[in-house]
């Protein structure tokens, strides 16, 4: 696991130089050549104007930490979706690694990636760097110096619920050097709410029913029923805040065999329904549960 000093010196060597960057933000025709990265999706796109802003911060939410799942999956969906539209400005590049760093106290709910899992979803876990400070502060400068390697495919930053160390003057410096030096910069913001900042684009990423496993209606269980298995990552996403003005919900489910996004149906049958029990009547309530529901509330 790389330490601090270890990521300094990754930094330095992958920018090529030293010395304080100019801060500075593109003027309005360099803003309108960005590269864009398209979803699949063409409502999606439309609204974005042809896709995501490639070299530039984009915040990806969930109001509640339990949720963390399916907004890491549109995080992780994103990168595997930039890796296959192939950017000519980093054609030259041999690097592509992704930078994710967690704060410490995201990492209690969320768990970490699994190799394997990020290989069905369509990411090399072989170019994936993981940095695991043992402070906020820490995981804020370990993000500005990623995000000042110009050879980074990607970085994520994933911190729990609304920090005040993690404010506007923050994400406005991520968002610049993410820009100068073109790197997808993601906030993956876990249990928070909305809040200002200088993300070009803020989701928040819920969960909904996979449908069946097409691939698999063929099969029988031992007792003769359909084998119907869990299909695709599904999801409900929800555009709070997006530079070009347009905002929107969708729908969608995540294809790793294509590596894009596709419409899905709002309320699709599920994959495995339950039987739901019978009302009981004449029966005293059940009693309340002691204590706190865990991850219902904000983590602040």
């Amino acid at each position: 696991m790389p330490t601090l000093s270890m990521l300094k010196q990754m930094a330095g060597q992958a920018a090529g130089y030293s010395g304080r960057q100019a801060d500075c933000l593109p003027d309005a025709n360099t803003a309108q050549e960005e590269a864009r990265l398209p979803l699949g999706v063409p409502a999606i796109d439309a609204c974005l104007s042809g896709g995501l802003v490639r070299y530039g911060l984009h915040e990806v939410r969930c109001s509640q930490s339990r949720d963390i799942g399916a907004a890491t999956g549109f995080a992780l969906s994103l990168l595997a979706r930039a890796a296959r539209e192939k950017s000519p400005a980093k054609a030259r590049r041999t690097d592509g690694r992704v930078f994710w760093i967690i704060d410490p106290a995201a990492g209690f709910d969320s768990g970490l990636p699994f190799s394997d899992g990020l290989r069905q979803h369509g990411i090399d876990a072989g170019r994936l760097v993981l940095v695991r400070p043992e402070r906020l502060k820490d995981a804020i400068w370990s993000a500005g110096e990623a995000a000042r390697c110009g050879d980074l495919a990607a970085l994520i930053i994933q911190i729990r619920g609304n920090p005040t160390a993690f404010d506007a003057t923050v994400s406005r410096r991520l968002l610049l050097r993410a820009r100068e030096n073109r790197v997808l910069t993601l906030i993956l913001r876990q249990g928070g709410e909305e809040e200002a900042s200088a993300a070009l684009t803020r989701w928040q990423a819920g969960a909904c029913p996979s449908l069946p496993d097409k691939s698999l209606m063929d099969r029988s269980l031992p007792d003769g029923k359909q084998f119907r298995g869990i299909g695709h990552m599904r999801l409900v996403l929800t555009l709070e805040k997006n530079r070009n003005g347009q905002t929107g919900q969708w729908h969608v489910s995540w294809n790793p065999q294509t590596g894009a996004f596709e419409h899905a149906a709002q309320n699709p049958q599920a994959a495995h329904p339950g039987r739901p029990l019978s009302v009981s009547s004449d029966r005293p309530d059940c009693p309340a549960e002691m204590g706190q529901v865990l991850a219902l509330e904000r983590a602040s």
